[in-house]
């Protein structure tokens, strides 16, 4: 009996290797030496016998020992008993292969009942071990769907999250400037947390922190093996987003024929391959359209000018768009809400169907924004809209330095929006976006296709086009047919971490808040509001000469 007990130790230090550091299956981590085929068993098993001599045959009734926290699972993978594992099979989550390890504090094992014989292959090959050696920038199709049924999930439980990143990637792209060049669609917005503390860039930790968890989640899915940038996360949420809403609203897994098409164009489409920004610059955000210019608190006119050639100098001479182009991209406003720039008590869309549950699936993506413009706005001039109040602003009722309120509908337009309305006050300064809004307020068609041909330019702004391609086919030979990639459990995962993404975000707004106070009181001080004084004087205000502002009359 000793003697027996003797060669069982033995035998199980043979066994016993190096431990395996916590990995993922298709996503690396997985230490040399960690993992024991069959053939490497009946290697060991020889040598055990040199060494030792045959060793005895335990009765046929007894079983291994289960470690005390848990029984072994089944390793259908590398490992055919306990004792050939030794002792534990290792399964990613949802996972339905998994790798041989030893077990940090093993109990001594009984022999296994029956030993195979020696110098016997095994009458079929181990399975795949689908390691992720060598992760690609370029997702494929089966990838992209893991991506979009992430996306989906967190987009259920919070819509607002459509219009959110549908800004951040902007934001992104729109540090583009052609004349250096510099900046552009790179990933610094969600990689440089410096970026996120740029006036520009205010109030987008949601969407940022949202993105990041995802993108997270995405990489360490076991079936998997990427490597995709954050350039590239950050343009494929607004495509994500602005295609899920357009049209007809709905859920990318519904399984509708709409919904079906949405999905493939997503694959389609798409161009992965952005690298990111290793040295980013917060002076970038200077590319971005301001909504406060110096014309900002005077006469209305002069407002709306300034705020044409904001567009131009921006949007068109250092991003590179045509006026029409930007005159559709700030389209996007037709979903979301301006959330927190001026406060909780003032937020509002810039049209109804933007509300983030102006459908059961989040507010719809058309040209309502466009069409409020030129046909809920009666005034047909920049002269017409600024005076004689209060008729002249209608529907606005409150107008504030640098944009304007609709307070029985809770509706808020910059004056960057307004400039889109009426043809321009000084050719000077900027081109005539009106003739743009005139075409898409009538033709929703017409709106999205031109918006989808921008947004491909937008998205790759600053980008090395030989870089990209579109996911490749599906070629991971580990994803069993009919496993779900993303089961309940994982789901449970993701929602918790919306919450906590969500958490986050809500307590770094609150800090930006609180030390923007002053700036927010000045935003949101009214010129005029016509629920406290519909009484109204004329004044007149007069540039010089060197202005390329005109004389223009306003009223307070």
């Amino acid at each position: 009996m000793m003697k027996t007990f003797i060669q069982s130790l033995a035998v199980i230090s043979v066994l016993r290797g190096p431990s395996l550091v916590d990995g993922r299956l298709f996503g690396g981590g997985i230490k040399d030496n960690a993992v024991l085929t069959l053939s490497d068993a009946n290697e060991t098993r020889q040598g055990r016998e040199l060494q030792y001599g045959p060793g005895p045959t335990p009765p046929p009734t007894e079983s291994p020992t289960s470690y005390p926290s848990a029984a072994p699972t089944t390793c259908d993978l590398v490992c055919e008993t306990d004792y050939d594992c030794p002792r534990t099979c290792r399964r990613e989550p949802y996972a339905t292969q998994g790798v041989c390890v030893v077990n940090s504090a093993p109990t001594i094992p009984t022999p296994p009942p029956t030993r195979p014989p020696l110098n016997v292959e095994p009458t079929t090959s181990a399975p795949t071990v689908c390691i992720c050696k060598d992760p690609s920038h370029i997702p494929d199709r089966c990838e992209v769907d893991i991506l979009i049924d992430m996306m989906e999930t967190f987009v259920q439980g919070s819509h607002e999250l459509l219009a959110q990143w549908t800004r951040a990637a902007f934001h992104d792209a729109g540090t583009f400037d052609q004349t250096v060049p510099e900046g552009g669609a790179n990933g610094c917005l969600l990689n440089d947390p410096l970026m996120r503390l740029e006036p520009e860039n205010a109030f987008l930790h949601g969407p940022l922190e949202t993105l990041a968890a995802i993108k997270e989640k995405w990489h360490l899915n076991p079936f998997t093996c990427i490597d995709v940038s954050s350039a590239d996360m950050l343009q494929f949420a607004i495509f994500f987003a602005t295609l899920r809403q357009s049209d007809f609203p709905e859920p990318y897994d519904s399984g509708t024929a709409t919904a079906i098409a949405k999905r493939e164009r997503l694959k389609d489409e798409f161009l992965w391959g952005r690298p990111d920004e290793p040295d980013c610059d917060v002076d970038w955000t200077l590319n971005l359209p301001g909504f406060t210019t110096p014309a900002s608190g005077g006469p209305i006119v002069n407002r709306c000018i300034a705020a044409g050639g904001e567009i131009k100098e921006k949007m068109m001479d250092r991003n590179g768009f045509t006026a029409m182009e930007a005159t559709v991209l700030i389209g996007a406003h037709t979903i979301g809400l301006i959330r927190n720039t001026f406060g909780a008590p003032l937020a509002g869309p810039w049209v109804d169907n933007g509300k983030d549950n102006a459908t059961p699936d989040g507010p719809v993506f058309d040209n309502a924004y466009h069409d409020f413009l030129i046909n809920t706005i009666p005034a047909a001039t920049i002269g017409g809209f600024a005076a004689p109040l209060p008729a002249s602003v209608f529907p606005f009722t409150i107008i504030f330095p640098d944009w304007f309120r609709d307070a029985p509908n809770d509706l808020d337009h910059l004056d960057t929006d307004i400039a889109l309305a009426f043809p321009t006050g000084n050719p000077a300064v900027h081109p005539d976006y009106s003739v743009f809004s005139v075409a898409f307020a009538g033709n929703n068609a017409l709106f999205l296709k031109t918006f989808f041909e921008a947004l491909q330019k937008m998205s790759k702004r600053g980008v090395d086009e030989d870089l990209l391609s579109p996911a490749t086919e599906c070629e991971d030979p580990c994803n069993p047919p009919g496993v779900d990639p993303i089961p309940k459990e994982e789901l449970r995962k993701l929602f918790k971490e919306l919450g906590r993404a969500k958490a986050d975000a809500d307590m770094k707004i609150l800090d930006v808040q609180a030390k923007r106070g002053d700036v927010i009181k000045v935003l949101t001080r009214p010129i005029w509001d016509r629920s406290i004084d519909t009484t109204t004087t004329t004044t007149t205000t007069t540039s010089t000469t060197s202005s390329p502002f005109q004389e223009t009359t306003t009223t307070t």
